[in-house]
């Protein structure tokens, strides 16, 4: 994905060996990466020079990665950031999630498995940028899909037809026979391509909020995973979708999933309301 002028990276990780994996890694696809030791060290480059994209650590002393996110948005800096997380601090993850990080890598992770939301996030930010230019008059005085204010930790009970999202991944729809129809968002859909390949976990397989479980592959062979919105037993597979992947829309269900966690999960996700 390198261009002929370098996409500039602010890695922020209290680690510098981690500065030096994601130098190698991201460098080689032409990216210019930059590296900061603290959250506070990063916002003081942020704030002198331009980047496109900010990969932070989620835990960090000091300043950690939500409190990084508000102060991005104090200082009305809009540059997108990715939180790297380890397994057990998934829960912070997705709470960064509904407070505006753009995505989050769980640790360890591959080379595979970091380039993918790093090339969504650069392709969002591009197309926002673009449909901020040409919708700036034509979107005055109208209003964005109204988002429910609810709290992590806040009890929530849904009621047929009421629909969550994991924001910039998936989207779950509560059902009258108490199971969850999965989905992709559509920021996810149009920041990768063309789907050639669908591949979706088998039923009575066991999945995880959160975590990976669906797998996307477009015709420039990229292979993105979405995380998925609830835990739970997938119950039932569009089969129509594995032989007809170049048809996924975001209104296309992928799985049903009877939720195992639901009153503690629920909170993690964005409500959204019904026109």
């Amino acid at each position: 994905m390198a261009t002929e002028t370098p996409v500039r990276i602010l890695v922020i990780d209290d680690e510098p060996i981690i500065h030096e994996s994601l130098k190698k890694v991201l460098g080689r696809e032409g990216f210019q990466v930059s590296c900061a030791l603290s959250a506070r060290e990063g916002l003081g480059l942020l704030s002198r020079e331009s980047f496109a994209l900010v990969l932070t650590d989620l835990m960090m002393p000091e300043m950690d990665g939500l409190e990084f996110l508000a102060e991005l948005k104090k200082a009305s800096i809009p540059t997108p950031a990715i939180m790297i997380t380890g397994y057990p601090t998934i829960r912070t993850a997705l709470q960064s999630l509904r407070l505006g990080a753009a995505d989050y890598i769980p640790k360890p992770f591959t080379r595979r498995e970091l380039l993918p939301p790093v090339w969504r996030t650069l392709r969002k930010a591009r197309q926002e940028t673009l449909l901020a230019k040409e919708d700036a008059g034509a979107m005055e005085g109208s209003e964005p899909p109204a988002i429910d204010a609810e709290q992590p930790g806040e009890p929530m009970t849904p009621l047929p037809g009421d629909r969550y999202c994991l924001p910039e991944h998936a989207w779950a729809v509560y059902e009258q026979e108490g199971t969850f129809a999965v989905g992709v968002e559509e920021s996810f859909l149009r920041s990768i391509g063309r789907v050639v390949q669908v591949v979706l976990p088998e039923e009575h397989d066991l999945v995880e909020q959160g975590f990976p479980g669906i797998r996307l592959v477009t015709q420039d062979g990229e292979e993105h995973h979405p995380f998925l919105p609830v835990s739970g037993r997938v119950v039932e597979r569009n089969r129509g979708l594995l032989e007809r992947p170049t048809e996924i829309k975001t209104s296309t269900w992928l799985i049903r999933v009877i939720p195992s966690h639901l009153s503690v999960e629920l909170p993690f996700l964005k409500k959204v309301s019904k026109p």
